[in-house]
């Protein structure tokens, strides 16, 4: 892991390298080439802390398908996972180019500087929204890679969502087995060793762990809340960092059981005047509630419609004017086509903001007692 005393490299680490083929067409201005992985290492145990109040106040705020039926995705997975950002192109690059300062670089550094922060002990973040479709599970998805890109140690991305939701999709890993299986065998009354747990858990990268699909029928039998609570405690205390991808709506038992155990959490919604509108009921709901009024909270609006009359940033420039902390990530070809996530397809400032997300999540969680 770096050293966070260190100075952080002033480059963007994500950057795709550039193309060694000859194309008639000039070639796109690209940062510096994705440097190579950092070596993970083993799986670790973390007693799990128990939160307390931090210095956070809140805010002033009136079975698996059958083979032929899943191979039939199989090539659109591939294309779509290749897809890449769109890149500005004619005037747009030039006055871009003319533009740019080193601001950019300078702000990954800090921020990855942050995302890289030590853990003493094992911080979980819930990632939650009130609305389908909203992007949560692509939040999820993305911080995990964030995390995993930054750090040494691992990290691991727990699906709770009970309607096999797309972290899977988004991480690579449909095929791993799910919380409900993981959860008995960690609360069965001994602890599997770390190197067990790893080889039932998928491998999204070599530091970054996820469960699987929770499906109807699938394997292992529904846990209840409280299990359900036991299971991603208990998972947790292997990882310095776990994402709890929740399921929609805050009334659900397993988000409830997941904001009960947080250190932080992520409110994702998506820029629609529809989805503004209900994420401000429902916060006001939160901020009225005496436990999740202490769970240190951030928004993050998500740009899913390249041609939407409201953009991300207008919308968390609103949220930001209420007095909450909103994050925005705008429009991003890579991340609307659904597949599996590659940061070095990312567009740079969606890189940026995803990183500077990523470092403010995990202060707040590391401030949590």
């Amino acid at each position: 892991m770096t050293d966070p005393q260190q100075p952080a490299p002033d480059f963007d680490p994500w950057a795709p390298a550039p193309s060694t083929r000859r194309s008639r067409r000039p070639a796109p201005f690209t940062d510096p080439g994705l440097p190579a992985a950092a070596p993970s290492g083993p799986l670790q145990f973390h007693e799990p802390p128990v939160p307390s109040p931090s210095a956070y106040r809140a805010p002033a705020f009136g079975t698996d398908m059958p083979g032929g039926v899943g191979q039939m995705l199989d090539g659109d997975k591939r294309r779509l996972a290749k897809v890449r950002a769109s890149r500005a192109g004619g005037i747009g690059a030039l006055l871009g180019a003319l533009f740019t300062s080193r601001r950019d670089p300078e702000r990954m550094a800090r921020a990855a500087a942050g995302a890289q922060a030590p853990v003493v002990t094992g911080r979980r973040i819930a990632v939650v929204s009130t609305r389908g479709g909203a992007g949560k599970s692509t939040a999820a998805a993305l911080l995990g890679r964030v995390y995993s890109a930054v750090r040494s140690d691992t990290i691991a991305v727990l699906d709770l969502d009970p309607g096999a939701g797309s972290l899977g999709l988004r991480l690579g890993t449909e095929n791993a087995a799910p919380i409900d299986v993981l959860g008995t065998a960690v609360t069965a009354g001994s602890l599997p060793g770390a190197g067990e747990l790893a080889g039932m858990l998928g491998h999204a990268a070599p530091n970054l762990f996820a469960t699987g699909p929770r499906t109807a029928g699938g394997r292992g039998a529904p846990l209840d809340s409280r299990a359900l609570r036991e299971g991603s405690a208990a998972l947790s205390r292997y990882f310095p960092i776990t994402l709890l991808d929740c399921p929609t709506t805050l009334d659900d038992p397993a988000t409830a059981a997941a904001l009960a155990d947080c250190h932080g959490a992520l409110f994702v919604l998506p820029s629609t005047l529809s989805g503004m509108d209900n994420a401000l009921a429902q916060l006001a709901g939160w901020f009225a509630d005496r436990h999740l009024a202490t769970v240190p909270l951030t928004l993050l609006v998500l740009e899913q419609d390249r041609a939407s009359a409201l953009t991300a940033t207008a919308l968390a420039g609103r949220l930001s004017s209420l007095g909450l902390r909103a994050h925005a990530i705008g429009y991003d070809r890579h991340l609307a086509a659904g597949s599996r996530i590659s940061l070095a397809r990312l567009a740079p400032a969606h890189r940026l903001a995803a990183t500077e997300l990523a470092a403010e999540l995990l202060a707040d969680a590391n401030a949590v007692r």
